[in-house]
């Protein structure tokens, strides 16, 4: 029999002092359940890629030095009344509504430009207080068109669409207040919404208000989604109320834990741990099958016996699978936390406490929760689960040809490991908002119109021990701006150039004190608190490829190397992250995976003590997952973050079925050779494997509503690697064990 490091001894003592570890169960429950208030969510996205990496520390200097960009909202007015008196008034009107929200510190808009004239005494506003007819308008926008960057990047070319910045105070944006704060922009934005006005918000704040509402939703709909689904499977297989009760009870008391704990415990759910709930909830159910069909089955062959006793060694013969699946699980999504990136060490850590619960709920909360079934007299008679056996008849013939078998099971393997270190990745940050969502549709159309609505920046540093208009400082900043305009065109950048050539067209030449004039969320997009550093904004479109922007940085770098530049400037925003930091971050999910899988094999092989019955479960296992890569190959879908996630989750899962075989398999081992032992096994176990795989898909695919696509993804994924471990555990794994057993005896006759 398999191992389960003695942790098996908890089922033991629970039906040992059932009255004790009630009174305690309960305790738990009730102390968990005050918890769940207490609940958080974030709509924390960008540390998603959090690594600690050189180019974030770059990232965050950016947003110390000058401001944090973060806090931007930006509100999109689409229509094509722009050009007209009306339309552009209440462009104007709603600048100056949104001025007065108490949330908001400061617009960025066409009428909080400063255009300069020396004849009026300095900085004077940009737009004329008014217009005296559209064709006065028209010209006026024309000329700005022509001359101004900074009104290029507020109003799109054809002046059917522009755009009002938000500068949102910090406290404003907190995960509690965030929903809260876009909703009073919303509202004033609804009293601009007519046939020929549509007003919407895009912007990190909005894309974190999202979230949040959308993981919000989530909980709300899809646990108990799940935990219905769970429950009409298994009144399904069994017929019966009682038994639907003590299946689902576990899962059930799992999840109130974990949720209790995060609560106590002040950690928010984000996007990426807003699906460990279902998960925990279907995992637990699944293994809480295995368990009772077991305990069942027993109790059917010996209707009379003692039901003490009989509890006692199903939680024997089942638990230490039970156990060893949990910890494998737990291993998978450990394993996660070799990225060295921040979320995923959250999900993998967070995760492996949840199988943690799990686990308990299994060996504790279900033998406990069967004894007192029993001492109240319920029983069971028949198994319906067994007559799904019959799947196992075509596994058991293709056993004569387990040597074909296995060589095309390794064969699969060495092309998909090929696949797997040559399958293109991508992060985009649109990819994580509800497909339906505004915000994300306003992203896009920001994203087309205005050259960007995630802008690359470059930081010069200037010397230190003189004035920031020096020459020599010039010296250094405007080479590299030239350097920079070399690899991004100059319409598409704004920085301290435009303000000084604004300047000298206003007849004047730009002085600190002119710099001075200007208020300060103006001056922070340009120039760094301390006045040693100019920032230069590049609008960049989101949709380029990682490849085509590490291109274009490889070139720029090359650039300023070459003219001795390098260290004066710095090359960062979210564009750097994506392109950079996020293949690499792909590129260590992919060692991660591969590192669950030896990982788990490495667990087996110490709970069966056997390095061949461990090996015999490596080949089965990997083929599921490189199943699903080489289909995403062939399909020309790239990996991203919630793919290989659910990769590694899926492995995790889909390794609790060959440990039940496997176990099974050692127990006939003990009076049978290989082949009866593994056929023997197979038809044992094959019930509860296709019902906790039917489970599972059936209970993850409920996340398919999920209005986060990142959870849908992650939904077809594991649910797709499920259909094939099934497969393979019952096609593939049977011939391994048997080859282990054949070399094993060869050894023994030599």
């Amino acid at each position: 029999m398999i191992s389960g490091f003695g942790t098996e001894r908890l089922g033991h003592l629970a039906i040992r002092l059932p009255v004790l570890t009630s009174i305690l169960m309960l305790l738990a429950t009730l102390f968990a359940a005050t918890g769940i208030p207490k609940l958080g969510y974030s709509g924390d996205n960008i540390d998603i890629l959090r690594d600690g990496s050189v180019e974030f520390e770059n990232y965050d200097y950016l947003l110390s030095t000058f401001r944090d960009f973060n806090n931007d909202a930006i509100v999109l007015i689409s229509s094509d009344k722009l050009n007209t008196l009306e339309g552009f008034e209440a462009f104007r009107d709603l600048h100056f509504d949104l001025q007065f929200n108490p949330a908001v510190e400061s617009l960025l808009s066409p009428f909080s430009l400063a255009s300069y004239d020396i004849s009026a005494g300095g900085w004077q506003s940009t737009v004329p207080a008014r217009f005296e007819n559209d064709a006065d308008l028209r010209r006026f926008l024309q000329r700005m068109k022509d001359t101004a960057p900074a009104f290029q990047s507020l109003v799109s070319p054809n002046r059917d669409s522009g755009v009002i910045v938000i500068y949102t105070k910090a406290e404003a944006l907190e995960d509690a207040n965030v929903r809260q704060t876009l909703e009073s922009y919303r509202s004033v934005l609804a009293d601009y919404h007519d046939d020929g006005f549509r007003v919407t918000i895009a912007g990190q704040p909005a894309i974190r208000a999202d979230l949040v509402q959308s993981i919000i939703n989530d909980m709300k709909l899809l646990a108990p989604m799940a935990a219905l689904i769970c429950a009409l499977i298994a009144f399904l297989i069994f017929r019966n109320l009682i038994s639907v009760f003590l299946c689902v009870f576990p899962a059930v008391l799992s999840v109130i834990w974990f949720l209790g704990v995060l609560g106590h415990a002040g950690i928010s759910l984000n996007f990426l741990t807003t699906v460990l709930p279902v998960l925990l909830l279907v995992i637990v159910f699944a293994d809480t099958l295995h368990f009772y069909l077991k305990w069942a089955r027993i109790r059917a062959m010996d209707p009379d016996g003692n039901g003490f006793e009989i509890l006692g060694k199903a939680v024997s013969i089942v638990g230490p699978a039970c156990s060893l699946a949990m910890i494998t699980t737990a291993a998978a999504l450990l394993s996660l936390t070799l990225s060295d990136n921040f979320g995923l060490i959250e999900l993998g850590t967070i995760g492996a406490v949840a199988m943690l619960l799990g686990f308990i709920a299994v060996i504790v909360a279900l033998p406990l929760t069967l004894y007192w079934a029993t001492r109240m007299g319920f029983t069971i008679r028949s198994n319906p689960a067994d007559k799904l056996a019959v799947v196992t008849r075509p596994a058991i013939a293709l056993l004569n040809h387990s040597r074909l078998i296995v060589a095309i099971g390794i064969g699969i393997c060495a092309f998909g490991l090929v696949v797997h270190f040559n399958l293109d990745s991508r992060f985009h940050l649109i990819d994580y908002l509800a497909t339906s969502s505004d915000v994300a549709k306003s992203e896009s159309y920001i994203d087309e119109r205005f050259s960007g609505t995630t802008p690359l920046f470059a930081i010069v540093k200037l010397d230190e021990t003189i004035p920031m208009l020096d020459e020599q400082n010039k010296n250094i900043f405007y080479p590299a701006k030239a350097l920079i305009d070399q690899v991004f065109p100059s319409t598409s950048s704004y920085s301290l150039d435009d303000f000084a050539r604004e300047v000298a067209k206003g007849g004047g030449q730009i002085s600190e004190s002119d710099i001075d004039d200007l208020p300060e969320y103006m001056t922070s997009r340009f120039i760094s608190k301390n006045r040693r550093e100019i920032l230069i904004t590049i609008f960049s479109s989101a949709s380029l490829t990682a490849r085509q922007m590490s291109k274009k940085l490889d070139t720029l770098n090359k650039l300023l190397k070459q003219n001795n530049l390098e260290t004066n400037v710095i090359i960062t925003g979210f564009p750097i992250l994506s392109s950079i930091v996020a293949p690499r971050l792909m590129d260590k999910l992919r060692i991660s995976l591969l590192a669950a899988v030896f990982l788990s094999i490495f667990i087996i092989m110490l709970a069966a003590r056997s390095i061949r019955l461990g090996l015999a479960c490596l080949i089965p296992n990997l083929l599921p997952i490189i199943s699903v890569e080489i289909i995403l190959w062939l399909a020309g879908i790239p990996l991203d973050v919630s793919i290989t996630v659910a990769l590694t989750v899926a492995f995790g899962i889909a390794v609790d079925d060959s440990i039940h075989l496997l176990n099974q398999h050692m127990i006939g081992m003990q009076k049978n050779d290989a082949n009866i032992s593994v056929r023997t096994a197979l038809q044992e176990v094959s019930p509860a494997m296709l019902s906790t795989t039917l489970i599972l898909v059936i209970g993850l695919s409920i996340t398919l509503l999920s209005e986060l696509p990142i959870i849908t993804i992650f939904a077809a994924v594991v649910t797709s690697t499920l259909v094939f471990a099934v497969l393979t555990n019952i096609f593939q794994m049977p011939s391994y064990l048997i080859m282990m057993g054949h070399i094993r005896q060869g050894s023994k006759g030599n």
